[in-house]
Parts: C-alpha cells; structure tokens; sequence
C-alpha cells in the first residue's frame, strides 16, 4: 500500500506519466483511497493556496499488485465529504488550540523564581 509522501508514477493509456506524492491514505467502508497532489506543488508553502488532488481506491489485483482506480460518482462524493469533514475538524482544533494560547489562566509558583545567589 502506499505510504504518506511516496512518490507515485501514474502511466496513463496513451503513455504519459505524471509523478504525485501521497498526501492521503484513508479508510472508508473497509476501502482504502489515497489522496494525491502534483509532485512539484509545494503544499506546505501556503495555506491558502488551492491544489489540484486526485482521489483513488487502492484495490489489489489477484496477483496480489496493488493498482489506483478512479473512483465513480457516487464514490467521489462520498470520500470528499469525509475529506471535508476531517478538514473542518482539523480547523476545529486549530482554533481552540489558538484560543488556549491567549488564555492568562496560566498557574505558576512564584516561589521557584528565587534567586540562587540568596541561598548563599
């Protein structure tokens, strides 16, 4: 199976390959799709920045290789749902962990900052 930032080459039917890096890898419904974006997109340089991502499923073929398959309609949209669900839950978090940091709730001894030449 594919792992998080592997490079794939995906050769299509008229001989043309393009490379991406797994940016993804989730279950669904007992199913594994991978998420891929465009080898030479940069994703962690801007957050704002929107990138092209493919979505396959990982199936096996009886040789026992493994081969990405574009996913139908039905498909498509319910994996993006999850991938939107799991981003509104990421941003979720990065909220409250942003509202934490504000917090002057923050409890300290003041008896640990004497001084050690004191103690002389």
């Amino acid at each position: 199976m594919p792992e998080l930032d592997e490079i794939v080459t995906l050769i299509y039917d008229d001989g043309e390959q393009e490379t991406f890096t797994v940016e993804e890898i989730l279950e669904v419904d007992g199913k594994t799709y991978v998420v891929l974006v465009p080898e030479e997109i940069d994703t962690e340089a801007a957050d704002d920045m929107e990138v092209d991502a493919f979505i396959f499923k990982v199936e096996e073929k009886e040789d026992g290789e493994e081969i990405l398959v574009e996913l139908d309609d039905d498909e498509y949209e319910k994996i993006t749902e999850v991938l939107c669900e799991e981003d509104e839950d990421d941003e979720d978090f990065d909220e409250d962990f942003d509202d934490d940091e504000d917090d002057d709730d923050f409890d300290f001894d003041e008896d640990f900052n004497e001084d050690i030449d004191d103690e002389e």
